[in-house]
């Protein structure tokens, strides 16, 4: 019989899975593998952890990955290319012993209006189903580490975040608790098939958002609310394909327009805290956000 429960992360070097891997390792009966694309990226992960190669673009290696491995945390990117490399570490998944998935997926993907970031978290969920092992979902909303080692961060490096959100709430969340989420549900028996919609403790604007970063910086971070038309334009100018950009564009337009002002206990729930605030990430966060807006 093991005497370690072998979990696979994969996305272990993105904002969520390194803090997944971080809170896996807090349990000494708990064996992290991580999954790792490129080689370079191994250093970004916490000590503790067991690296393995892993493309799916050579399900080999996704194979390889899942031997002996008991559990995996499953994220995938949200594009268009989310269920194609969905579909290679679920068939890979069926031919292992793997027991049970947590999958990181995206905000009441059945709310209407639906973005195509919507439509492909459905179809990655579908395959997650049809394995016919326990799964959970997390649906979380949007994390504040989009800033700090994300999506939003060259923005922060400039100090104006020109982003077509508009005055719109939504429940901010801190990419910690979905990873202490994440270990509850990987570590624990009696949570089969649950899903989770994770949210921060309250609603937050983009403009309070900034207003955080510019008090804890020092220095004026703007909030610019782009047009759907500009935000395009922004995007297309550095190269990303018009799909890309107008499916982001879904994705915020939902915030804006009031989709996203729901807020859950699930945090509180399933850890026994509440939920991490925008102060807190910020306060935890100083010295990076600080290096970012100086470009340091």
């Amino acid at each position: 019989m093991k005497s370690k429960t072998t979990i696979l992360v994969t996305g272990a070097t993105g904002q969520a899975g390194t803090e997944v891997c971080v809170e896996l390792t807090k349990h000494p009966d708990v064996e992290v593998r991580a999954a790792v694309h490129t080689p370079e990226k191994r250093e970004l992960l916490p000590a503790g952890v067991t690296p393995v190669p892993f493309d799916v673009e050579d399900p080999a290696t996704v194979a390889a990955a899942m031997q002996g491995a008991d559990k995996v945390f499953l994220l995938t990117p949200g594009g268009p290319i989310g269920p194609p490399a969905t579909r290679v570490i679920v068939e890979a998944i069926k031919q292992s012993d793997v027991g049970s998935v947590v999958k990181l997926s995206s905000l009441d993907p059945e709310r209407q209006p639906q973005a195509p970031t919507d439509l492909w978290a459905q179809e990655t969920e579908a395959m997650v189903r049809e394995i016919g092992i326990p799964f959970n979902f997390l649906r979380p909303t949007w994390f504040f580490q989009n800033f700090s080692k994300g999506y939003f961060t060259p923005m922060l490096m400039q100090r104006t975040l020109a982003l077509p959100f508009g005055d719109g709430h939504a429940g901010w969340l801190d990419s910690r608790d979905i990873a202490a989420m994440a270990a509850v549900l990987l570590t624990e028996d009696g949570h089969d098939g649950e899903i989770y919609t994770p949210t921060g403790p309250r609603t937050t604007t983009l403009q309070e958002i900034a207003d955080a970063f510019s008090e804890v910086t020092g220095q004026e971070v703007r909030y610019v609310p782009l047009s759907d038309d500009e935000w395009v334009a922004a995007m297309t100018s550095t190269g990303a394909p018009e799909e890309a950009a107008r499916a982001t564009l879904a994705l915020m337009a939902k915030t804006r327009d009031g989709h996203a002002t729901d807020l859950t206990d699930h945090v509180e729930r399933l850890t026994g805290r509440p939920p991490l605030s925008l102060e807190d990430f910020v306060r935890d966060h100083a010295d990076l956000l600080k290096a970012i807006v100086s470009g340091s």
